[in-house]
Order: C-alpha cells, then sequence, then structure tokens
C-alpha cells in the first residue's frame, strides 16, 4: 500500500512539474527572497511541492472535512505569498491568526493540559488555552518558513517528527491511530526526493501546510495519549520554534524588524561555512541541511527512550539550546 501511494506521489510530482514549467507559473524567483538566493542558482525552479501535498492530502479518504478545510485555507494563504500577492508580512499573519484560531476552536484541539503546574493554572480557562494553541500553531508554521532555505531541510525535518511518533507508537505499543501519519509520510518522501533533486521548492504553502498539519497531530497524540511528558512534544519541535524565538530577539535587539526575512539565520551561516570548503553550492546545501536533521534526528532518538522523563529532556532541551546559540556565534564570525 505505501509503494502504491509513493507511486501515485511520483507520477502526480512529475505532470504538476510538467504543467508549471510548461505554462511558467510558480516559478521560484531567487531574487525575490534574499534568505533563498544560495539554493537556486538562477535554474527555472517550481514551487510545486506545497501543491502536489495539499492536492493528494485533500484525497485521504478517512480524513475529516473540518481538517481539510483548515490546511486548505492555510496552504492558501502560502500560495497567495508564494505569487507575491501578499507581500506584507503583518497581513499574512493576520490571516493566519484568523484561520488557526477559527479551527483550534472548531476542531477542538485546544491545549488545555501540559503537567506543568503554573501553566496549567492558566490553561484552565478556555480562552487562555485556546490561544496558547493558537500561539503553538503559528510558531511552528512561522518557524518552519524561517528555516526554509536549504533544501530536504524543513521537509526532512518534519518527516523525522512524524517517523519518531511512529517509532514511539509501535516500539512501546502505544494504542494511537496512525492512519493520516501512514498516508502523509509516503507523500512528503516524494517531495522530498523531488527538492533533494533540486526539481521542486515547498513554497510558504508547502512549508506552512505541512506545518500546521504536523501540529495538529502533536497535539491531537499528546490529547489522546498523555501517558508521556508534554516536553516530549517540544524537544521534537524544538528545532523550528527556537528559530523563531531566537530571530525575533535577534532582530529586536538589533532594531530590525521582526517579521521580515533575512539571511542571519543558523542554517545559512553553517551553509556558508561548508560551501567555504568545497566549493559546490549544492552539494553544501545538502551537506548544510542534513548536519542540522542528523543532529536532530539523535536528538528524538533519545527522547524516544526517555519519553516520560520530563528531567532528561529537559536536560535535551537545555542542551539543544545552548548548541544552537554556541554554532551560532561560531558560524556567524567564520570567514
Amino acid at each position: 500500500m505505501i509503494i502504491i501511494k509513493i507511486i501515485i506521489g511520483f507520477i502526480s510530482h512529475l505532470i504538476i512539474n510538467f504543467l508549471l514549467l510548461k505554462k511558467k507559473f510558480l516559478l521560484d524567483d531567487p531574487n525575490y527572497l534574499i534568505h533563498k538566493k544560495f539554493v537556486n542558482n538562477n535554474n527555472q525552479i517550481v514551487l510545486s511541492g506545497g501543491l502536489v501535498f495539499i492536492l493528494l492530502f485533500l484525497f485521504f479518504p478517512t480524513t475529516s472535512l473540518n481538517l481539510k478545510l483548515f490546511i486548505f485555507l492555510i496552504f492558501l494563504i502560502g500560495i497567495i505569498s508564494d505569487l507575491k500577492i501578499l507581500n506584507v508580512p503583518s497581513l499574512r499573519f493576520l490571516l493566519q491568526f484568523l484561520v488557526v484560531i477559527s479551527f483550534v476552536y472548531l476542531l477542538d484541539i485546544r491545549i488545555s493540559f501540559t503537567d506543568l503546574k503554573y501553566l496549567d493554572i492558566i490553561l484552565e480557562y478556555k480562552i487562555c488555552s485556546i490561544l496558547f494553541s493558537v500561539f503553538c500553531i503559528l510558531v511552528l508554521m512561522n518557524g518552519s518558513n524561517f528555516f526554509d532555505g536549504l533544501n530536504t531541510l524543513v521537509i526532512g525535518y518534519f518527516i523525522l517528527v512524524l517517523f519518531t511518533l511512529l517509532t514511539l507508537t509501535k516500539l512501546f505499543n502505544i494504542d494511537y491511530d496512525l492512519t493520516l501519519i501512514n498516508n502523509l509520510v509516503p507523500i512528503l518522501l516524494v517531495i522530498l526526493f523531488f527538492n533533494f533533486l533540486n526539481k521542486s521548492f515547498i513554497g510558504d504553502s508547502g512549508a506552512y501546510s505541512i506545518s500546521c498539519l504536523t501540529g495538529y497531530i502533536c497535539i491531537d497524540f499528546f490529547k489522546n495519549i498523555q501517558d508521556f511528558s508534554v516536553l516530549f512534544i517540544v524537544i521534537i519541535l524544538w528545532y523550528p520554534a527556537f528559530e523563531t524565538l531566537f530571530s525575533i530577539i535577534r532582530k529586536i535587539l538589533f532594531k530590525f524588524n521582526p517579521i521580515y526575512p533575512d539571511n542571519k539565520h543558523l542554517h545559512h551561516y553553517l551553509y556558508n561555512f561548508v560551501n567555504s570548503r568545497i566549493k559546490k553550492s549544492f552539494f553544501s546545501n545538502i551537506i548544510a541541511a542534513n548536519l542540522i536533521n542528523f543532529y536532530n534526528l539523535i536528538i528524538f532518538i533519545a527522547a524516544i527512550f526517555n519519553y516520560k522523563n520530563s528531567f532528561f529532556l529537559s536536560f535535551i532541551l537545555g542542551t539543544n539550546i545552548i548548541v544552537y546559540i554556541y554554532l551560532y556565534n561560531i558560524l556567524k564570525n567564520e570567514r
């Protein structure tokens, strides 16, 4: 069944790429986003990953219509950004907020319990739990867009997240419906393949919709199981979340608008460091992305075997933050 899904995804991706290139529609503009200039190298590459994802996702037979509508609206916000129709980040964020808060309420995916004493006191109030859930999803979405600057980085990261949930469920016989994840992973693997070959990018539409759906799955997983530390979910989503927080603080300190993109993220500096050694942009791109994802893979494996141990997970989270800040400062000063 998985093979059939991969074949369908592969053929769909080929057809969509062919049509978009023929019509010169949704072509990536390497000069439009400064933080992605080094990826394209002026080749004609289509932003087809998000389109492939949403078209196949909408055909999932067992997925609720409300969830499909939710992800589709998030996709639309991304696609109008990819088409440069919506160039105002503050307006884009407002649209995200309105869609997310509506569906957090409709889908009842608010986080009302974390096992963190003082936070749970606040989350007892329904409006607080709704706003907290909205905040978490928006941070994940925009953090994913922040670090979407290297081939395979974003798509590879979320595949690791989903595989981590699959592994945890299978390894410890956790009772959770894996249908959505099993449908999602083959599609993401196909998109990863085309992205690896530099044949397509996921664009804002892909980054927003894939991260939003993954966030929904993580919240639903925690709400339905709860027999593990909430820090396990924090660990598997730490990178886009911390990327957002660190980027906002950095821009505020240096008096830049925090909602506008730049090329001063960790993955940019890591790419520059790798590229200065091997002088091949495409390979530097892939190597830098996979170094980050390999690090996260190790972290996720450690989290799986300690999914109930809040103390150990806190230690991992603190270590991640220290490693991130240390590497950022080291790589930033590399020439």
